[in-house]
């Protein structure tokens, strides 16, 4: 049992780190923003959204463009870090930094005779991306087992590989309903995708020659694919602007996916009873049926512009998700114990309301600066077991930069910073598959500080 604690608190940091550092943005519904104006005033452009970005924002406004533009969303780099530090103890500050590419997102004007005043759009953004991979070591000789009279050789390790993408493709139509009103529809094709996989590895060889080894290894595999759409309405009214929408829940299609786990330990008595207890448990399954539920969603928004001022309020309720099985796999007898193992994939969401302001100054007639700040508040329920999602930290982003009007074109440039923080209760275990009510491992509070930056350089044509 004390070499359970012992290996774990040398890997403590890390194994934290790599979880929530990997899903360090998974309970978040405005988190991404898609287009370069939309970018610099943080998303909040429900109700004064000026270009195609609107076929995500606000279809409904799509209708009062004149003249939709192309958007290709030029790379934007983001800088993100996770700092770490155990609230009680003495373990030392870790932090986990990296530079990656932003999500995208493109879209353009579609035009046919046919459509008259109407408009029609296509559209493809990136709603969520992670991508990880994190791998640690020890490998040090010490006095860990209190029964043996002598120091052992210690190795362990911990490797973790996430790739999680969730694509959404869509059509958007509007109409104008009459010269200062419209209402659009976006239809939307989403496409999620992820795997994971955690290992541990742990052995030790005591003085008399016995070794003690421990391999866990869990993982999954799916892919989903599911229909939602988003409606809105725009109203100009210059000087003011306002707009409303509404997301339905999605209707899952088709998907499927894997599990697995495989639990092994020789060579430790874990009962104190002078045997060794050894623990073997493998299952893997596999054409696991998936699905993925999503929530209604409420947005509004408007504007209003002064002589060079314009002021920009949105805010969005999104409802809660209650807890379904993203993978509904069945459960397994131990082969070791024939104890009945549950190994679910499992989600939920509570209800979250996300709100935010923005300002245009404008200096010129070719020049225009702009601020924007916004709420990005955790979905996640508290005290929830689910294992699809980790984070639950609250996030608020500030964001700010300059267009530059350049011919017939336009272009962008900007900075966004993203900061939150939480204390989170950590329980890292193993179970004890013999006496359930007695988990092996340690617990500490560890208080997390995570921030990002984003540079932004586009062109809208």
């Amino acid at each position: 049992m004390n070499l359970i604690k012992f290996s774990f608190s040398i890997i403590f940091y890390f194994v934290i780190i790599l979880v929530y550092t990997s899903t360090a943005q998974d309970t978040h519904y405005w988190n991404i923003t898609y287009g370069t104006r939309a970018t610099l005033l943080g998303g909040a452009v429900i109700g004064s959204v000026s270009d195609l970005s609107a076929t995500y924002y606000n279809p409904g406004a799509v209708a009062l463009f004149e003249e939709p533009k192309l958007i290709l969303s030029a790379r934007i780099y983001e800088y993100s870090q996770i700092n770490a530090k155990e609230k009680i103890g003495k373990g030392e500050p870790v932090s986990f930094s990296a530079i990656r590419p932003s999500p995208s997102f493109i879209a353009f004007a579609l035009k046919f005779k046919w459509l008259g005043e109407d408009q029609l759009a296509f559209s493809i953004l990136t709603r969520q991306s992670l991508n990880a991979e994190f791998i640690t070591r020890t490998i040090e000789t010490t006095d860990i087992l209190p029964d043996s009279p002598d120091e052992e050789d210690f190795t362990g390790g911990v490797s973790f590989d996430q790739d999680f993408d969730e694509i959404w493709t869509g059509l958007t139509y509007a109409h104008k309903l009459s010269p200062k009103i419209g209402i659009g529809v976006s239809p939307y094709l989403a496409y999620r995708g992820q795997d994971r996989t955690n290992q541990t590895i742990i052995q030790i060889l005591k003085s008399d020659g016995g070794i003690v080894s421990l391999t866990d290894i869990r993982s999954f595999k799916y892919k989903n694919y599911r229909l939602l759409a988003k409606l809105g309405i725009g109203i100009n009214l210059n000087p003011l602007t306002l707009g409303a929408t509404l997301t339905s829940p999605s209707a899952n299609l088709a998907g499927t996916g894997s599990s697995g786990s495989h639990f092994f330990l020789t060579g430790l008595d874990l009962t104190n009873d002078g045997e060794v207890d050894n623990q073997f448990i493998s299952d893997y399954q596999e054409d696991i049926p998936s699905k993925y539920n999503s929530s209604w969603a409420v947005g509004f928004g408007g504007s209003y512009g002064f002589k060079k001022l314009r002021i920009h309020l949105s805010g969005e309720w999104f409802d809660a998700v209650q807890k379904f099985n993203a993978l509904a796999t069945r459960d397994f007898i131990a082969q070791s114990s024939g104890d009945t193992i549950s190994n679910r994939l499992t989600h939920e969401a509570q209800s979250v309301f996300n709100f935010g302001v923005g300002l245009d100054f404008r200096q010129g007639k070719r020049t225009q600066f702009s601020v924007g700040f916004v709420t990005d508040f955790s979905s996640a329920v508290p005290g929830s077991e689910t294992n699809l999602t980790r984070t639950s930290w609250d996030i608020y982003h500030l964001s700010g930069g300059a267009s530059f009007t350049i011919g017939n074109s336009e272009m962008t440039i900007g900075l966004a910073y993203s900061f939150g923080n939480e204390i989170v209760s950590t329980d890292i275990s193993l179970p004890d598959f013999k006496n359930n009510d007695n988990p092996i491992g340690t617990e500490s509070d560890i208080e997390f500080a995570y921030s990002r930056i984003k540079f932004l350089f586009g062109f809208n044509f």
